[in-house]
């Protein structure tokens, strides 16, 4: 048995050997067969570095097109971001507490100014009001009574004074006349004030009264409607909710060094995210005197036009804003801008060959960059084929759309194909272009 399971296991690893030499005998034919291909000349990425072959070296041929340095005009922008907000936001609330009675409007209506939205139950009130009807029903026969005391007091006060002047009367009986007649205009004055109390009662209760009807304070459209027919509200409980959504506003924010040269009455250019493909135009209302401490930014307003009703509230909005700041100078195409590490550059071309050239960048619009130095107007430049390119590459130019020449389509020579010299390309090229996005080169800065 011993012997038997000796075999056995000796089997396996004489089996295991044989596959892994046959695997390295397989390696082995791969690699030389790469070495032999690489060492023959004019073969793609071969050590002579054939003529079109990616891997040539000193023979290695790029086609690429170039542009010019242009001079224009270039504008500062500043792009600035906020949500659309209405112009006005009211909550309608009832003045008084109760039962509502009556609901007039929903989400969505379009309601006018002064519109009755909700009615209060007012019975109580109405009772209060035939109480102070009441009241002042007994206040004017109060003071038709004392009129006529009145009156008769002083009728009496002046026969007694005629008889004090024939001496039939004693001055002590006139002066008790007198004082009856005082009292007398004196209850009249008491009743007629009672009086004035009862209206100011029945004007306060004709006011509460009128509390239960709710009326709308603006125009506009109502957006929620918080209480249902039949619920209870209490005093400045919000009914409903209405805004004016024409126009709207959007309340963005812009940096302190942006906010002193924004001019109110300025017209801006927006774009809606959830509107793709449509542009509007909005126009500087309102800038805020106060930075907020901790950002350093101030706010600004803007008013849209909304007579459509297509924006609606919370929308996302980007604002494009000209500084008028415009002046005349040296443009460069976008596509040429390249960095090395955080150094803008451009490629040129020289003897055939790509050269590396650093420049200073300015403000970017459009597929435009501006260049204070560095360059000059009329010098030439690779656009497209510049992240194929490294310093010391031979290049050919070729013009748009062409085909043919080294390392070119149709007709080129091997290993000269854009496929094959863009694959090689990601290891080779020491600048990487603008479009990835390097910061400090776009003339719309963001500010929030």
């Amino acid at each position: 048995m011993a012997t038997k399971f000796k075999f056995k296991h000796f089997l396996i690893l004489f089996i295991f050997l044989g596959l892994a030499g046959l695997t390295g005998f397989k390696v082995y034919k791969t690699i030389k067969a790469k070495n032999e291909a690489a060492a023959t000349p004019g073969a793609p990425g071969g050590a002579a570095g054939g003529r079109g072959g990616p891997g040539g070296g000193a023979g290695r041929v790029q086609q690429v097109q170039t542009g010019l340095i242009t001079s224009g005009k270039i504008s500062e922008m500043v792009s600035l971001t906020g949500s659309l907000r209405p112009k006005q936001q009211v909550d309608v609330t009832s003045r008084i507490a109760g039962r509502i009675t009556q609901i007039n409007v929903d989400v969505g209506q379009a309601v006018g100014r002064g519109t009755l939205i909700a009615t209060i139950e007012d019975d109580e009130i109405r009772q209060q009001i035939e109480r102070s009807k009441a009241s002042i029903a007994v206040a004017d026969a109060s003071i038709a009574q004392r009129e006529a005391e009145l009156n008769n007091a002083k009728v009496e006060l002046d026969r007694r004074k005629q008889l004090v002047k024939d001496g039939v009367l004693s001055q002590q009986e006139l002066d008790a006349l007198e004082m009856r007649h005082r009292v007398a205009a004196s209850q009249l004055e008491l009743a007629r004030a009672q009086r004035r109390q009862s209206d100011a009662e029945m004007r306060e209760l004709n006011i509460r009264q009128s509390q239960t009807r709710v009326y709308s304070p603006i125009a506009g459209v109502v957006a929620r409607r918080l209480l249902d027919l039949g619920a209870m509200t209490g005093a400045n409980t919000p009914i409903v909710n209405i805004v004016s959504v024409s126009p709207m506003v959007i309340l963005a924010n812009a940096s302190e060094q942006d906010i002193s040269r924004i001019k109110r009455g300025v017209q801006v250019k927006v774009t809606i995210d959830s509107l793709p493909g449509q542009k509007f135009t909005g126009r500087v209302m309102r800038i805020s005197p106060l930075l907020d401490p901790q950002t350093r930014n101030g706010q600004v307003e803007i008013e849209i036009p909304n007579t459509n009703g297509m924006l609606k509230g919370e929308m996302f909005a980007r604002v494009e804003l000209n500084l008028g700041s415009e002046r005349e100078t040296l443009l460069l195409p976008r596509d040429a801008l390249v960095y090395r590490g955080e150094k803008p550059g451009v490629y040129t071309i020289e003897a055939d060959k790509a050269k590396f050239l650093e420049v200073e960048t300015g403000l970017a619009q459009a597929d435009k960059v501006e260049i204070l130095s560095g360059l000059k107007l009329g010098d030439k430049v690779i656009t497209q084929g510049v992240n194929l390119v490294k310093e010391g590459d031979r290049v050919s130019e070729r013009s748009p759309g062409g085909q043919g020449g080294p390392g070119g389509g149709q007709g080129g020579r091997p290993g000269g194909g854009p496929v094959q010299q863009q694959a090689q390309a990601g290891q080779q090229s020491q600048g990487q272009p603008a479009s990835q996005g390097q910061p400090g080169q776009s003339g719309q800065r963001p500010t929030n």
